[in-house]
C-alpha cells in the first residue's frame, strides 16, 4: 500500500470495500501509514470479491465520489472569489478577459460553467493546452457554480498578476 499509494500523484482519497468484517480490521490494523488512513474517505460492505466486486464497490460508491467531486469544486471556486476579493489582479472572468490572459500564457486554472455551449468550452480546451493550463468543469449544483454562471460562465486563477 505505501510504494503504491503514498507517492501516487493527485490521490484524491481511498474507498476500502470488501465482503465481512476483514476490510476494518485491516483498516484499523498496522497495515496502512496514518497518512494512508486519513485518505481513506469511505469503507463500504461488498457482497462480491474479483472483478464483480470492484463494480458493486463503484455503484455503492457513487454518493461518495459525487460528493467528492463537489467538494473540490466548491474549493476551487472559493480560491477564486478569495483572490477576487483579496488581489483582483490575479484573477480573470468572463469569455473575453479570460482568453486573453489565456493567449498571454498567465492562466493557471480555468473555471468553466457546465451551462456554457460547447463549442465555446472546446475553444478554452484547445488554447489551454497550448499554455499546460488545465481546464476544471463546474457544475451548477452548488452556489458557487450558480455565481460562476452568473459572472460570465468562465473565470480563471492566473499564474501571475496582470495589470
Amino acid at each position: 500500500m505505501k510504494q503504491q499509494f503514498l507517492t501516487y500523484e493527485g490521490l484524491k482519497g481511498i474507498i476500502v470495500g470488501g465482503p465481512g468484517p476483514t476490510k476494518y480490521d485491516w483498516v484499523d490494523g498496522d497495515f496502512l501509514t496514518n497518512e494512508l488512513k486519513k485518505k481513506i474517505i469511505a469503507i463500504k460492505d461488498l457482497s462480491y470479491t474479483g472483478d464483480f466486486g470492484l463494480e458493486e464497490l463503484l455503484e455503492k460508491s457513487d454518493d461518495v465520489l459525487a460528493s467528492e467531486a463537489v467538494s473540490g469544486e466548491k474549493k476551487i471556486m472559493n480560491t477564486f472569489f478569495d483572490r477576487l476579493a483579496k488581489s483582483p489582479l490575479g484573477v480573470a472572468y468572463g469569455k473575453d478577459d479570460v482568453m486573453s490572459k489565456l493567449k498571454m500564457g498567465a492562466v493557471d486554472k480555468i473555471l468553466v460553467s457546465e451551462a456554457m455551449d460547447e463549442k465555446t468550452i472546446e475553444e478554452f480546451e484547445t488554447e489551454a493546452k497550448n499554455y499546460g493550463t488545465e481546464v476544471v468543469i463546474i457544475s451548477t449544483e452548488t452556489r458557487e457554480g450558480v455565481q460562476l454562471k452568473e459572472i460570465g460562465r468562465v473565470a480563471a486563477l492566473l499564474r501571475y498578476e496582470v495589470h
